[in-house]
């Protein structure tokens, strides 16, 4: 029998992580998502502040050390969890990076400059785990029985959405895109067609937007719900959270989404999405 799998979130906002207690109901830290796929190892979505939390999560349990891990991109707030993952530092552990290679770097580079003295005292090229890359280059890739596709996006310096598939099941992961691009916005509305769910980022209110971030990288919860329709996506998980916006602004935004995507849903530390 095909087994059901949970997408967990680890990690919900944006930019840098928030411990303020007006905005602790959704989650204080950066971008990270993961799921236990049985045999084939623990996936993960990006390796924010939430990254340390699912490593000390996985390793008090049995099973396979092997971890898969999806980089959307490599702006801090999406990788700085790395040297705290609990799995690094256990020899049992294998761990694969996947990412696209930025301005002619590998993924072995940047990642390795992240993690080295004088920024972290351990080098990433001595931990106790074995570290393994691979570059997507548009190809699906197999990680057990979910197919797992990638798509660029809008945002400075580069950024991947990504496609999980299991079974007749889609969720799509779409953080950090800039909406505007008639025709990137176009590929991400065929790329999330008719998925059971679609996170996508809705960092900025509209009227945030257009008085100061527009070029910025992000989107706004309004193009979060036309991308959600225009898909006809199942449900909407709005993400990424400005770290500026309180739980109170957070509910604002999803009772004005709601109007028009009943399923709107605010990403919160500990939600699951079954797949």
């Amino acid at each position: 029998m095909e087994r059901d799998y949970k997408l967990r979130f680890w990690g919900v906002r944006g930019t840098v992580p928030t411990s303020s207690a007006r905005q602790m109901r959704y989650g204080g830290n950066t971008s990270c998502l993961g799921a236990d796929l049985g045999e084939a190892g623990h996936l993960v979505l990006d390796c924010g502040t939430g990254l340390r939390l699912l490593g000390n999560e996985v390793m008090g349990r049995e099973g396979p050390h092997r971890y898969h891990i999806f980089l959307s991109h490599y702006h801090l707030d999406h990788i700085i969890g790395i040297p705290f993952f609990h799995p690094l530092y256990d020899a049992e552990s294998t761990i694969t990076f996947y990412g696209f290679a930025p301005n002619g770097l590998s993924i072995q580079e940047v990642l390795e400059r992240l993690m080295r003295p004088p920024y972290f005292p351990v080098a990433l090229k001595n931990v106790p785990a074995k570290v393994e890359y691979v570059t997507t280059d548009g190809t699906p890739r197999k990680v057990g029985d979910v197919t797992v596709s990638s798509l660029g996006l809008n945002h400075p310096n580069g950024c991947h959405a990504y496609r999980l598939e299991h079974g007749d099941r889609r969720i799509v992961y779409a953080t950090d895109h800039e909406h505007g691009i008639v025709e990137t916005d176009e590929a991400l509305v065929r790329f999330a067609s008719g998925a059971d769910h679609l996170i996508y980022d809705a960092m900025y209110q509209e009227r945030e937007y257009e008085r100061l971030r527009r070029g910025w990288g992000h989107s706004t919860w309004y193009a979060a719900v036309r991308i959600a329709l225009a898909a006809k996506a199942k449900n909407l998980v709005l993400f990424h959270h400005n770290p500026d916006h309180t739980d109170e602004e957070l509910e604002k935004i999803l009772s004005l989404a709601k109007e028009e995507v009943p399923s709107a849903r605010i990403a919160s530390e500990g939600l699951e999405l079954p797949f």
